[in-house]
């Protein structure tokens, strides 16, 4: 089955990590998972929002990164709003979930997937869609992400401020110095510190 799978996200050109950011409209599960499956000769009771939780929880439990919690404390802490763009083909309500789960005391505004809004960063139409829903600006918001390509480019191109988070997982990494770049929460903390400090002695 994984085999079929992978056949057929080769001929999406879905996942190659050289080309992902190429591919700027998401083909959700919803509609990927029956597809593979019946084309099998098989058919499965459960929603397809049960198929993505069983899938994921197997394929890839996760865990939040080291430090991610006292930093969103720190965030809630100063009165920074906080919300999630995801590239991600599982259902918005499993990805919510799993969030949620591990994250039980964030307060993101909203948590945004290409699976529910159609397209992949780094289009700049996801990064603009939450920026309507927050009411703010382009240059009001840093955006921290781990793909250079589709976080870190993304974003810029929509006129935020990247924070390239290297931390995470062992992708690629060819050092950019126009890009904020940091491998701890600590180090991205640092940065707001300075940054408020710099905003502050301007206004004073």
């Amino acid at each position: 089955m994984q085999a079929k799978a992978n056949e057929i996200n080769q001929e999406l050109g879905r996942f190659d990590p050289e080309k992902r950011h190429l591919f700027q409209i998401e083909i959700p599960n919803t509609m990927f998972t029956p597809y593979l499956y019946e084309s099998q000769g098989i058919e499965i009771s459960l929603s397809n929002s049960e198929i993505d939780t069983v899938f994921w929880n197997a394929a890839a439990p996760g865990v939040p990164t080291e430090g991610i919690k006292d930093f969103l404390g720190y965030l809630k802490n100063k009165g920074i709003r906080t919300g999630v763009i995801s590239n991600i083909s599982y259902a918005p309500s499993v990805v919510a979930e799993r969030i949620n789960r591990l994250l039980p005391e964030n307060t993101f505004e909203f948590i945004i997937t290409s699976s529910n809004f159609m397209f992949r960063k780094p289009n700049k139409r996801i990064f603009d869609l939450a920026l309507e829903k927050d009411g703010l600006e382009p240059d009001e918001v840093w955006y921290i992400g781990d793909q250079y390509e589709c976080d870190v480019k993304g974003s810029l191109n929509a006129g935020l401020l990247p924070v390239w988070y290297i931390g995470a997982i062992d992708l690629p990494y060819a050092e950019d110095k126009n890009i904020l770049t940091a491998k701890t929460w600590g180090e991205i903390k640092r940065y707001i510190e300075v940054s408020v400090c710099r905003e502050w002695k301007m206004l004073n």
